[in-house]
This record gives structure tokens, C-alpha cells and sequence, in this order.
């Protein structure tokens, strides 16, 4: 791996906030610094581990990979290293820290990066949020805490995943593949030919025109509000499904095992239903119009909550 250390452009010195205490040779305060360079002609993909740092990638129809370091430490020794390097046609960003003295050890490294539109963009770990916008290339987000959101997405395949953190995504992506341990998904004004969430705990929010969507959660509601999708299959450990479909779907299949099932579908065409529940009523307003021999089949399953189906 070429590193970069030599083309790296400083565009701002060291600076200091707050009082600095000196004790044992080493001072501890707040220090900053920022550093801007510029990626060799011909990187085509970017990876970054950022550690405890946010990240902030936009896309441009500019060539070049610009990135921004903002460096932030507490005492002398545990000042961030930051590392890049490009082996083949990549360019990897990552951060450590130096060691912490005394006291906590807010040591961290944040990015702000320009990038050409197509780029391959691979994000791994790190305490802080991940935000990428207007991405062509193939996506990869991972945060161990804090949020990721993927914005304006115009790419063939986006896999954002987060521990404790909240998933966001829009735009177009012909595969997406959300995943959440303890937070809420979004995927709101999303275009896709399939979609795939799961949700350890948390909320599954949906909107947008998805050819196949799944959905998983073991604990939280599952809501779509305007979506038009051909095949949805939602199931929830516990939790509300509340599914709002504005075109009429070819297969609905919901299950819980405690929770209630909203749907509101289009009155017209007709639907072969199926519904059970072990303790709950089961309404289908008049305005449904019900064929068994109909080639749409909603199928809903609940052991502990009602069921209603309405139209739209």
C-alpha cells in the first residue's frame, strides 16, 4: 500500500480551547487541528474505519477525492494518527489514538470527503454517525454506534447496518439490505427492486415504490405509509403492522405473534384473503372486494391482536 503521508496539504495549525493543566510534563486540554489533501488521479473506491470519528461523504460530479481530516485530543500523548494509503485503485482512511495519561480519552478523527459520484464507498465501525449523500457506486455502511443515513442514493446495491444506532436510506438502489440491533430503520421515499430490513429492536418505517420488500423485527412496529410494492412479507416477534399500500399488491403475507395488523389496501381489484388470530377480532371493510379464485392474496397471521383491512 502506497501511504500518503507526503501529500498531505495542513490547512489549518493546532489549535487550543479551554484552560490546559499541567501535571507530570503533560498538558491536558482541548486540541484541534484540521488537515485537507487530495486522493491520486485514478481511485475509483474508498474505505474508512474512523474509530470514535463521524463521517460526512458527499458525492460531486467533480473528479478527485478530496478528504478532510478535524483531529481532536485531550493531553500531549494521545494525539490521533491518522493513516491513508491507496493500494490498487483504493484509497483507505483510518484512525488511532495515541494513549490516555490520565482522566477520559476524547481522542477522535472526523472526515468530511468530496468524491466523484461513482465511487465504491466501504465504511467500517466507528462510534460516531456515518452520512453519505448522492452515491452512484456500490455502498457499505457500518456503524457501531450512532446513526447511519444514506440520502439520495442512485447505486446498485446499498447495505447499511447498525448496533445501537438508527438506520436511514432514500433514493434509488436496485438492492438494499438494512439492518438495526437497537434503533429505528427508515427507508422513506425509497426506490428499489428489493428491500430487506431486520430490526433486533426498534421501529421499521417504509415509503417509497419497492418490488419485493421483507421485513423482521423482533421487537417494534412495522409502518409504510404510500408504499406500492408487488410483494411484502413483515413479520414481528411483537409489534404493531400498520401498512398503508397505495397500488395494489400480488402477495401480502403479515405475522406476529403479539400485536395488531392495520392494513389499508386499494378497494379494486379483488384479493383472496386469509386471516387468524387466536385472540382479536377480524374486520375487512365491504369496500375490499374478496375473490378466492383472485390471484392477490393477503395473508394474515396474528396469536394476540386484531386484524382490519380497509381501503385506502
Amino acid at each position: 500500500m502506497r501511504t500518503l503521508a507526503g501529500a498531505a496539504v495542513l490547512t489549518g495549525a493546532v489549535v487550543l480551547a479551554g484552560a490546559a493543566v499541567t501535571g507530570c510534563g503533560v498538558s491536558i486540554g482541548r486540541h484541534t487541528e484540521e488537515r485537507s489533501y487530495t486522493a491520486p488521479d485514478g481511485v475509483t473506491a474508498l474505505k474508512v474505519a474512523p474509530g470514535d470519528g463521524s463521517v460526512q461523504i458527499t458525492a460531486s460530479d467533480s473528479p478527485g477525492i478530496k478528504v478532510t481530516e478535524h483531529l481532536r485530543w485531550a493531553n500531549d500523548r494521545n494525539k490521533p494518527k491518522p493513516r491513508h494509503g491507496v493500494s490498487g485503485r483504493t484509497l483507505s482512511l483510518s484512525a488511532k489514538c495515541g494513549h490516555s495519561v490520565i482522566g477520559s480519552n476524547p481522542c477522535r478523527i472526523s472526515y468530511r470527503i468530496q468524491v466523484p459520484r461513482a465511487t465504491a464507498v466501504d465504511v467500517r465501525g466507528g462510534a460516531g454517525s456515518i452520512r453519505v449523500s448522492g452515491l452512484a457506486g456500490t455502498v457499505r455502511l457500518h456503524g457501531d454506534t450512532g446513526e447511519v443515513s444514506a440520502t439520495d442514493l442512485r447505486t446498485s446495491s446499498a447495505t447499511l447496518s447498525a448496533g445501537p444506532g438508527n438506520v436511514r436510506v432514500s433514493g434509488r438502489a436496485d438492492t438494499a439490505d438494512l439492518r438495526v440491533d437497537t434503533g429505528t430503520i427508515t427507508a422513506t421515499g425509497l426506490a428499489s427492486g428489493r428491500l430487506t430490513a431486520r430490526s433486533g429492536s426498534g421501529d421499521v418505517r417504509l415509503g417509497g415504490r419497492v418490488t419485493s420488500t421483507e421485513v423482521r423485527s423482533d421487537t417494534g412496529a412495522v409502518r409504510a405509509d404510500g408504499l406500492v410494492s408487488d410483494r411484502l412479507a413483515i413479520e414481528t416477534n411483537s409489534g404493531t403492522i400498520a401498512l398503508g399500500l397505495s397500488a395494489a399488491p400480488r402477495t401480502v403475507r403479515a405475522t406476529t405473534d403479539t400485536g395488531a395488523v392495520r392494513l389499508r389496501l386499494p378497494g379494486a381489484p379483488s384479493y383472496a384473503v386469509a386471516l387468524t388470530t387466536d385472540t382479536g377480532g377480524k374486520d375487512v371493510d365491504p369496500g375490499i372486494h374478496q375473490d378466492s379464485r383472485s390471484s392477490r392474496q393477503v395473508t394474515v397471521k396474528t396469536n394476540a391482536g386484531a386484524i382490519s383491512i380497509r381501503p385506502v
